[in-house]
């Protein structure tokens, strides 16, 4: 049942450069109505550059565990470069003999196919392997409760296509002994894949079984098992020879995420300054020189991504004052003007902060940044405190969605405060970003209570 998989490949593979040629072949038609020499030299070049781009970042190469987001993910950075090297020959080329409208039409034709057809290639796929087709016949070699975990998440997920066969548990074998029965049952059931704990290694005779399988093209899989060490993934790097696992405690360890939350920073900040910003803020500035004597923008020092500190701004909103570095504001501070109760009752005060944003010191959405004196007071307070440091701190947060905003009173808050970022930062991803910044401005029409 194994022989499905070539032609899986061969599937995948077959879609996506239908896909292109049906995009541009449209794109043409739509645009010139009928078909001219340039359309099959530039037909020919954009084939060539798909094959080109996919022999090196090798999207087709999935693993049975690869979600919709990976294959969407690998998918789109190849359409990103092959635009590049496309538009990049447009350039090069006589620029007269195509269209940039062609291109555009063609990629957006494009772009929302692939993502359609991926969604669908991958629900065929896990259908498949859940009707019994596509299987790989493994065996699972552990102590403990290892065996029974892997088992119990391969039964609940038929769609990866393994099948249990046998479970060895080492302690009741001699290790020759283990190794001669699973050489046996391996040859006697057309074994695909041995699942082989790494505590239970014997390292004299692992080369023995290792050796075994190669030769019987079996894949050998190690399962760690560090009890005591708690971690999202581990990654595999190498030093010279010597592999090394670095431990992966959060998703924004990982450098594609950090990419990803920075890339959407920059944009979603330069749109707020361009589209919003621009004209609100002296609106905004013209307001409050009116209202009270003082600068237009207040900065503050506050602990940022590392412990280190970095300038936050805000709109002025108090009364110029000696104490606003080391007294928090209360609900009803006399410090506060008019005007500036308005701006933190709707969070404008806050909108400078996207400057912060831009430049790299804050994040759209991550936890809200403290004074310094805050910060040493709260960490004394608090053992974990400075986890939530781990990030850059952001405009906006999950506290603040969950209601826990403004002033930080008692421990009880502060330690709510602090349980909700170490879930954020635990359970980042780009959609609940998405989904704090539109619970932030669901929050702003509900007229929260301030934030400090």
């Amino acid at each position: 049942m194994t022989r499905y998989s070539r032609y899986i490949k061969f599937l995948n593979i077959f879609g996506d450069v239908t896909l292109l040629n049906i995009a541009y072949i449209v794109a043409f038609y739509i645009k010139f109505g009928a078909f001219h020499p340039p359309f099959l030299s530039m037909l020919f070049y954009i084939n060539v550059i798909w094959v080109l781009v996919t022999s090196i970042i090798k999207p087709y190469k999935l693993k049975r565990t690869t979600k919709f987001h990976q294959v969407l993910r690998v998918t789109y950075t190849v359409l990103f470069f092959h635009i590049l090297l496309v538009f990049a020959f447009y350039v090069f080329e006589q620029s007269n003999r195509y269209s940039r409208e062609l291109l555009v039409l063609m990629y957006s034709i494009l772009a929302t196919s692939l993502f359609v057809w991926k969604i669908a290639f991958v629900l065929f796929l896990r259908w498949f392997r859940k009707k019994g087709f596509n299987y790989r016949n493994i065996i699972i070699v552990a102590n403990e409760d290892n065996p029974i975990q892997l088992k119990v998440y391969i039964d609940n997920h038929p769609e990866l296509g393994f099948r249990v066969l046998k479970i060895y548990e080492p302690k009741h074998y001699e290790t020759l002994q283990l190794h001669s029965e699973i050489k046996k049952f391996s040859t006697e059931n057309t074994i695909h894949e041995i699942f082989y704990t790494m505590s239970s290694i014997d390292h004299h005779t692992l080369v023995d079984i290792m050796n075994y399988a190669e030769d019987n093209f079996i894949k050998m899989r190690l399962i760690a098992d560090f009890k005591s060490i708690l971690f999202r993934t581990l990654e595999l790097e190498h030093f010279d020879l010597i592999p090394i696992l670095s431990v992966v405690s959060t998703p924004l360890d990982n450098a594609q995420n950090q990419i990803i939350k920075r890339a959407f920073d920059v944009i979603f900040s330069l749109l707020v300054i361009i589209l919003l910003l621009s004209w609100l803020i002296p609106i905004l500035a013209i307001v409050i020189k009116i209202n009270s004597k003082g600068p237009v923008f207040f900065k503050q020092k506050r602990t940022g991504r590392g412990n280190k500190t970095f300038v936050c701004y805000k709109l002025r909103s108090m009364f110029v004052n000696d104490v606003s570095d080391i007294k928090q504001a209360t609900k009803q501070d006399n410090r506060i003007t008019s005007v500036g109760r308005f701006l933190r009752n709707t969070s404008l005060d806050e909108l400078p902060q996207f400057f912060n944003v831009l430049i790299g010191s804050m994040s759209v959405v991550g936890p809200r940044p403290h004074m310094l004196k805050h910060t040493e007071e709260f960490s004394n307070e608090l053992e974990t405190f400075m986890f939530r440091h781990k990030i850059k701190p952001g405009i906006t947060g999950l506290a603040q969605t969950k209601g826990y905003r403004g002033e930080t009173d008692d421990f009880d808050k502060l330690k709510n405060r602090v349980k909700m970022d170490f879930f954020y930062i635990k359970n980042w991803s780009f959609l609940f970003d998405l989904a704090i910044i539109i619970n932030t401005v669901l929050d702003i029409f509900r007229n929260s209570d301030e934030d400090v």
